[in-house]
């Protein structure tokens, strides 16, 4: 089945994320529209509905389909180390300069945020890093890394930090061996850098105040691409209003800020796309 967004079918699209907005909190209304349809289709192909305005009436007659379609148009693609280059910048270009900077203030805290952590495979990447980083000096800091996403589904499995063999077959043996421990189900994250994340709720596209500020680093990878123009103008000012002085922000490899934003960002790598609050 194919779902065409023209004329009248568009204006039922609207009225249907609208519905979705009021009835379950979650603000799809400003998601690029090619991303929504392609994943709505796959929900009416489901219940069986041939119009949004049919899928309407299903939500209304079965309304733990809310949940369904939420989960449905949550982005979830998610590996360890996604992009390794990046990573290998934020080591060498932040974390040096970061923590010489935190050491020379007598300052403590290390405050990294995953904003769409998915099932936890990015901020357990940033744990490693860290902790690969500092070594033993490692003790000297306390460190927070603050791990979001708008599905609980995928929070509740981030929790548990477990992943199956095919989920870690990327990572080299010495981080495997070194920071996973085996277990019935696979492999589960080390104890200790679980106790460094903490997994909250939350939705970017949502207007309501940030949830986190003087952030040292934020990571967000592949979700921009995901959102309109406006959407993505109003998360980048939240993301670097949450940012310390100095303080970094890794995009994803298509994504860059918006014209507002470069005045205020110097650009450490173009090809990992980390930025430094300067401003």
């Amino acid at each position: 089945m194919r779902t065409e967004v023209a004329g009248d079918e568009a204006t039922s699209l609207d009225l249907l994320l609208d519905k979705v907005y009021r009835h379950s909190g979650r603000d799809f209304r400003e998601y690029k529209r090619s991303t929504v349809t392609r994943r709505l289709e796959r929900r009416l192909q489901a219940t069986g509905t041939k119009t949004y305005l049919n899928y309407m009436q299903f939500l209304d007659a079965h309304p733990e389909e809310y949940h369904k379609l939420a989960d449905a148009l949550t982005i979830k693609v998610s590996a360890f180390f996604r992009n390794l280059y990046a990573f290998e910048q934020v080591a060498r270009l932040v974390l040096p300069e970061l923590v010489s900077h935190k050491r020379n203030r007598g300052q403590r805290s290390l405050r990294f945020w995953s904003t769409a952590c998915a099932r936890g495979e990015e901020p357990y990447s940033i744990a490693i890093l860290l902790t690969d980083f500092l070594g033993d000096g490692q003790l000297g800091f306390d460190i927070s890394v603050y791990a979001t996403d708008i599905s609980q589904q995928a929070l509740s499995k981030a929790r548990a930090g477990i992943y199956s063999a095919k989920d870690v077959d990327n990572l080299p043996p010495s981080i495997l061996e070194g920071y996973f421990t085996r277990c019935d189900q696979g492999y589960m994250v080390r104890a200790d850098l679980r106790q460094m994340l903490r997994f909250s709720y939350f939705d970017l596209a949502s207007p309501g105040k940030p949830p986190f500020a003087n952030l040292d680093c934020i990571f967000c990878c592949n979700v921009l691409i995901y959102l309109q123009t406006q959407l993505q103008e109003r998360v980048l000012e939240m993301l670097y209003n949450s940012l310390a002085t100095p303080g970094y922000l890794v995009l994803g490899e298509v994504e860059t800020p918006t014209n507002n934003l470069l005045g205020k960002l110097e650009c450490l790598d173009t090809k990992a796309k980390i930025y430094k609050r300067v401003a």
